[in-house]
């Protein structure tokens, strides 16, 4: 499986962004069982945007053949976007609140840690 994780590189970590739209950068991830490989990181050309971020975004992932996206957060209008291009959708949601790095939550996601989106979820 194809995945996408929205983060920031901060003190030399890659760690998850709060927000989908609002992410400098993406990693594209393939899953395999309990194995993982890095296989592209992109910047977020869209961040400044004030409105359709979050759609081109998502026109990004299905180019690269993406089929799940591991977030935190999403929007409404990119959430719906997003399932209706097929991709499925998984949230994180720390246990107490710290920051999650890239290699933690693609574990998480590895050992089922995540819950599948049932909707948009926008804390911030």
């Amino acid at each position: 499986m194809r995945i996408a994780v929205p983060y920031v590189e901060s003190r030399g970590k890659c760690i998850l962004v709060p927000h989908f739209g609002r992410a400098p950068s993406f990693a594209i991830v393939d899953v395999e069982g309990d194995k993982y490989n890095l296989v592209e990181i992109f910047r977020n050309e869209y961040i400044t945007r004030e409105h359709g971020r979050g759609v081109a975004l998502v026109n990004e992932l299905i180019a690269r053949g993406v089929n799940a996206l591991l977030t935190l957060e999403i929007g409404y209008g990119a959430y719906y976007k997003v399932r209706e291009s097929g991709i499925k959708i998984y949230y994180i949601t720390p246990e107490d609140k710290r920051v999650i790095t890239l290699e933690e939550a693609i574990q998480m996601f590895i050992l089922g840690k995540v819950e599948e989106a049932t909707g948009p979820r926008e804390v911030h």
